[in-house]
């Protein structure tokens, strides 16, 4: 595929984004796991997905992978992405939180960066407290 200017400026600076800003992941599929070096963590927002009849607040983040890098194929829905901090192991799951939207798309034209929409999992998936706004009595709320 042969891929315009404007395209070539796009890899040229993803490629930058992933030396600058790039952390290394575990990314896995059953019982298949590969390494990925320059993951870019992106846009964290929060979500809310039903627990025992209960709405719990997780974290949503999307992430950048080189299609080249992503051995695999295209990301499958239960696929996870885990990413050491501090000694702390962060993972997150390959899932469609925003209704319309697929799992994953290309983040750019030339089809060369995935960008894979995933939930944190774990304790630390639930351990926002986030102000939510106001109840009817003028109360703030808050995620916890």
């Amino acid at each position: 595929m042969t891929l315009s200017a404007h395209e070539r400026a796009l890899k040229v600076g993803m490629r930058a984004s992933r030396h600058i800003a790039g952390a290394s992941v575990t990314y896995t599929r059953a019982s298949t796991s590969i390494k990925i070096s320059k993951a870019i963590q992106g846009e964290l927002r929060y979500g809310t997905i039903g627990n025992a009849g209960a709405e719990v607040v997780v974290e949503l983040v999307d992430w950048l992978i080189d299609a080249t890098a992503l051995t695999l194929g295209d990301p499958a829905i239960g696929d996870t992405i885990a990413r050491v901090i501090d000694g702390t192991t962060h993972t997150y799951t390959v899932e469609n939180m925003d209704m319309g939207l697929s799992h994953w798309d290309w983040s750019d034209t030339g089809r060369t960066q995935y960008r894979i929409r995933t939930r944190a999992d774990g304790a630390t998936a639930y351990t926002v407290v986030k102000p939510n706004g106001f109840d009817l009595s003028g109360a703030e709320m808050r995620y916890e």
